[in-house]
């Protein structure tokens, strides 16, 4: 008998019942120790003897477990109990000694211990401030406001938008453009979602009583950490306008939207850019697109100077309206 078979008997006579796991790979090895995860293809696992090691799943030819765990399948069901692969493939699992065994193939196992995911509800939201008031040889005021609210589970997010920019001068209205968004996303897998929204915006110099659209679509979360957020969606939505002078219009749209944002400089300077725009090739339907793109430098609990560039465009304006619209926005933004 090898070395290593030996060691691992003797680690096997004096591992506690937590360690109760035992695999042989196929050139006749043996390792004893308690099994982390299988994730990736990828077996870790704590041995008394040699410590924490990693073993290709596919070199493993049989594994005999404890009773203690859990086993991920390829169709998303979990279970529970001692589990034996054996060198033909085969794999039972017992998952008490009085219930019935359960017998599955070793592709039916996709992870072993996967990570537990936490179902509580998790906020997070952030609101920018920006504005003057001037009194005096000059009379005019201006304010900006740019929140939102999220909130996260494991596989459902909510989320709340809302951006208002009014402004006035010497008594009359300069500005006064308002914005509110809602989205459900409910997550198919890790990355990929489905999505319902609705969207309401007015924009009083642009004869925009109010414009309104529903719509669902298909979203993929391609990366979300600390660091990075970058999402792509596209769907249908149904755009109903209101005006005060001009006819109102309602039309059926494809709709596109890309949101990212990126943490540079051990998280002192972050950037982030979200692009949303909506297209019909109906008779009296409009192009519009929406841009914000800005940064915002954190300074200390939370608070945050930012700057920002607002582009809005509407391909068919009513007469007299430009098709195009931007701001630069300065404000103090709080994060949490």
């Amino acid at each position: 008998m090898c070395l290593v078979r030996a060691l691992a008997i003797v680690a096997i006579s004096l591992a506690p019942a937590a360690q109760a796991a035992k695999l042989t790979l196929g050139n006749g090895d043996q390792i004893s120790g308690e099994i982390v995860s299988l994730q990736g293809q990828l077996l870790t696992l704590n041995s008394p003897l040699f410590g924490t090691v990693k073993i290709p799943w596919g070199k493993v030819v049989e594994l005999r477990t404890d009773r203690g765990v859990r086993i991920e399948l390829a169709d998303g069901r979990e279970l529970k109990g001692q589990l034996l692969l054996q060198p033909d493939g085969r794999v039972v699992v017992a998952p008490t000694p009085s219930a019935p065994e359960v017998h599955i193939l070793r592709s039916d196992v996709a992870q072993l211990n996967p990570p537990v995911i936490d179902p509580s509800v998790k906020y997070s939201g952030r609101a920018t401030l920006g504005g003057t008031f001037n009194q005096g040889n000059s009379t005019d005021e201006m304010l900006n406001l740019d929140a939102e609210l999220v909130a996260r589970t494991p596989d459902k997010r909510y989320a709340i938008n809302m951006a208002v920019n009014e402004a006035r001068a010497f008594g009359f209205t300069t500005a006064s453009r308002r914005l509110l968004t809602a989205q459900h996303d409910i997550f198919l897998s890790q990355k990929n979602y489905v999505f319902v929204n609705a969207r309401a915006q007015s924009d009083v110099l642009a004869d925009l009583a109010m414009r309104t659209s529903l719509g669902t679509g298909y979203g993929r979360q391609i990366i979300e950490n600390t660091t990075t957020k970058l999402s792509a969606e596209v769907g249908l939505s149904y755009v109903s306008e209101n005006y005060e002078i001009a006819p109102d219009r309602t039309y059926p749209a494809l709709s596109l939207a890309l949101n990212y944002e990126h943490k540079f400089f051990n998280n002192t300077l972050v950037f982030f850019n979200n692009t949303h725009l909506t297209g019909s090739r109906h008779e009296s339907a409009s192009t519009l697109a929406t841009n914000k793109v800005g940064f915002r430098i954190p300074i200390a609990n939370g608070l945050n100077l930012s700057t920002q560039f607002n582009l809005a465009y509407d391909s068919s304006p009513p007469t007299g309206i430009k098709p195009t619209d931007s701001s630069l926005i300065f404000g103090v933004g709080y994060i949490f």
